[in-house]
């Protein structure tokens, strides 16, 4: 331990997370950062499955907070932490032994604000997830390109008075949080830093039915961030209509793919689950985005909005 070391308080929400718990927390008591210098908090966020029994055989804190949601989850988290520091992972995730020390090396420096790692793939086993490790090697990374760049949650490390100073988590946002989070971030004019060697392994969504689950939140979410961020993130019809078109051309792309690879072709069945799970993406997106569209516009025509 150096006398720079902060005292970092870890956060890991969880919901039904039975299956891949074990291996998170095994992970976070394996770091190499001082046991002294961190505490590990989880947060049951009302699961109905074994993961509370498995917690339980763990040296970490366990919190229960019965609101549904990952914001309020972390909040809880945040509200029960003594730490100077704040740092995520999700519960499908593992971490690296040096994770931690990497991730907050960075906030030696006083003008940085919070820390975001980077997230790969756990090895994939099935065609979801083989298909979302492929499009995205290096999650944190890439949505720091985005037009308006961002940061994930579910690796960073996020000083406490930075939650003085732009408020927690909002629980009214789903599938959006991360989002709203970077740009009351950035809005303050609060410095990140990006540190690739701060690795945490995700384990993607294993089944096409959590895929899409999970992209059509994302879908309602970024309808949502439209509304709520106009002046960021530009909607027009043009765009709408673009993204009608990408539809159809990832529909158009499976059977094209079907169509080619039929006959002999040995890596055939491997391009059309691919150009498949490619669709469902896509669609999940777009299914999302309008039933959010359509809530928000409903939501204000109660209230009497403009």
């Amino acid at each position: 331990m150096t006398p720079a070391d902060p005292f970092v308080s870890v956060v890991v929400p969880v919901l039904n997370g039975e299956g891949t718990i074990g291996d998170c927390l095994s992970s976070l008591l394996r770091m190499d950062y001082p046991r002294e210098r961190r505490e590990i908090i989880v947060v049951d966020n009302g699961c109905t499955d074994g993961t509370a029994q498995i917690v339980e055989n763990f040296s970490v804190r366990h919190l229960r907070e019965g609101r549904r949601g990952v914001s309020r989850a972390r909040n809880r988290g945040i509200v029960e932490s003594r730490g100077d520091v704040l740092a995520f992972v999700d519960a499908d995730c593992m971490v690296s032994t040096r994770w931690l020390r990497e991730l907050v090396q960075p906030l030696s420096d006083d003008n940085v604000s919070a820390t975001a790692g980077e997230i790969v793939a756990y090895p994939p086993t099935t065609p979801a997830q083989r298909y979302v490790a492929r499009r995205k090697p290096y999650w944190q990374e890439w949505v720091a390109r985005a037009p308006v760049p961002w940061f994930l949650l579910g690796n960073s490390a996020v000083r406490r008075g930075v939650f003085d100073q732009i408020g927690r988590f909002d629980p009214n946002l789903v599938g959006c949080n991360d989002i709203d989070f970077s740009f009351r971030f950035f809005a303050a004019g609060l410095r990140l830093e990006y540190r690739r060697t701060a690795l945490v392994f995700h384990r993607h969504r294993a089944t096409i039915g959590g895929l899409f689950t999970q992209q059509m939140r994302g879908g309602r979410g970024r309808a949502l961030m439209c509304r709520r961020y106009s002046a960021y993130l530009e909607w027009g019809w043009r765009d709408e209509l673009e993204a009608w078109r990408d539809l159809g051309s990832g529909a158009w792309g499976v059977v094209k793919t079907a169509g080619s690879s039929l006959g002999s072709d040995p890596d055939g069945r491997g391009r059309i689950s691919e150009a498949y799970v490619d669709f469902v993406r896509k669609l999940a997106q777009r299914v999302g985005f309008v039933a959010g569209t359509v809530g928000a516009t409903f939501a204000r025509a109660r209230t009497g909005e403009g």
